[in-house]
């Protein structure tokens, strides 16, 4: 009866279980998660953020399985390659505990990626935020419901900002998670500033003409966004401005939407080898030490248009790399081609979705492109 240990219960993780079980019916299964609740939708927070669900919705647990061991509150440590043994950490007692595996699946995830800004304020704290979970979603929604008192508003003032808002947040990273959680702060009644290092909104995914229409809407909500500008410093505790430049923009919040990286530190630690992006595997999603796979936000894969090394930190791909490495390491037999970086998003009252290449990156990929534009209905 074969033991396969998974560290990480997003969508790769929880993909590969159940792969796991459809090609082997009495394989012992034990997942190693640091939360203390299982699963959890994480391209629902900004829409919890703005309200349109509720945030304690957006948990969910794996299907009921006595095969399955689930060490939720536990953190991998150290994978000893040699001997075949995860050592975790019990976070609620501190113990540490030796698992024994026959394969083992990384599903580690990513981290939140703080560009180098001068900031007075730990992360989390005193109006500075990162988008990663529930429970940071959770402090941005109460610091958000909260400005008014914060900032000690006469009753006058009060009244003024049920009509026109005059509390104010900075969004840093003009990606789908930034302009969703722009939108969902403007629905708060705050005043939202966007800014972005390069020239446009969406700039992995839409061309500049495209990105305009997105760019246009967010103007007519009165949501500002000011391209190819940099933060330097985040000043005050709590926060009161940013600088950008020479220009400081006042605000009473700030969340960092930077994008994020991949979480490497017990792979590296292992041996395991790792790319420019990512952690290194073949097809089957397994690392270069045998009978260890590794899928979703920490993996590096290819590019389906040019077959090159990408990153691809989305659901979609982690829960295809989590079926490919649970049959794989079950006994069963599949492979992972690689990615087209697709992604949908609802920006407002703008539907976006791109799939594959936009100009800029197909020219950087040595493509020429003819780009041509079409009107249709869609359903």
């Amino acid at each position: 009866m074969s033991k396969i240990l998974i560290i990480g219960l997003g969508s790769g993780g929880f993909a590969a279980s159940l792969a796991i079980r459809r090609t082997d019916q009495e394989a012992l299964i034990t997942i190693v998660e640091k939360r203390t609740y299982e699963m959890f939708s994480p391209c629902g927070l900004p829409f919890a953020i703005e309200g349109i669900v509720n945030i304690d919705n957006l948990k969910f647990s794996l299907p009921e399985d006595r095969q399955v061991t689930k060490l939720l509150g536990h953190e991998a440590r150290t994978i000893d390659v040699a001997k075949k043994v995860l050592i975790a950490k019990n976070l609620k007692t501190e113990e540490m505990i030796s698992i024994p595996y026959d394969s083992l699946i990384i599903a580690s995830g990513a981290k939140p990626y703080v560009p180098p800004i001068k900031i007075q304020e730990n992360i989390g704290g005193n109006g500075v935020f990162v988008l990663h979970d529930i429970e940071s979603a959770q402090k941005i929604i109460d610091y958000a419901k909260n400005i008014k008192e914060q900032l000690k508003l006469s009753e006058e003032q009060l009244k003024l900002s049920e009509e026109k808002p005059i509390k104010r947040a900075v969004v840093v990273g003009a990606g789908p998670i930034g302009l969703e959680i722009a939108v969902a702060l403007h629905e708060k009644k705050l005043y939202v500033t966007v800014i972005e290092m390069l020239s446009n909104s969406l700039p992995r995914a839409l061309d500049r003409d495209m990105a305009k229409l997105v760019e246009k809407s967010l103007e007519n909500d009165n949501i500002k966004l000011l391209t190819n500008k940099s933060v330097n410093s985040i000043n005050g505790k709590p926060v009161e401005s940013v600088s950008v430049g020479d220009e400081v923009i006042k605000t009473d919040m700030v969340v960092l939407a930077s994008g994020v990286k991949a979480d490497l530190d017990i792979a590296i630690n292992a041996g395991i080898h790792v790319g420019k992006w990512g952690i290194k595997t073949n097809a089957s999603m397994e690392t270069n030490i045998k009978d260890i796979y590794a899928v979703g936000d920490c993996v590096e894969t290819v590019s389906l248009i040019d077959h090159r090394p990408t990153m691809m930190q989305l659901s979609s791909a982690a829960f295809r790399q989590g079926m490919v490495a649970g049959t794989n390491a079950a006994g069963g037999y599949d492979t992972y081609e690689g990615a087209l970086s697709t992604f949908t998003s609802i920006i407002g009252k703008v539907e976006v979705a791109a799939t594959g290449f936009n100009e800029f990156f197909a020219k950087s990929a040595g493509f020429e492109t003819i780009s041509g534009k079409a009107q249709g209905k869609n359903k």
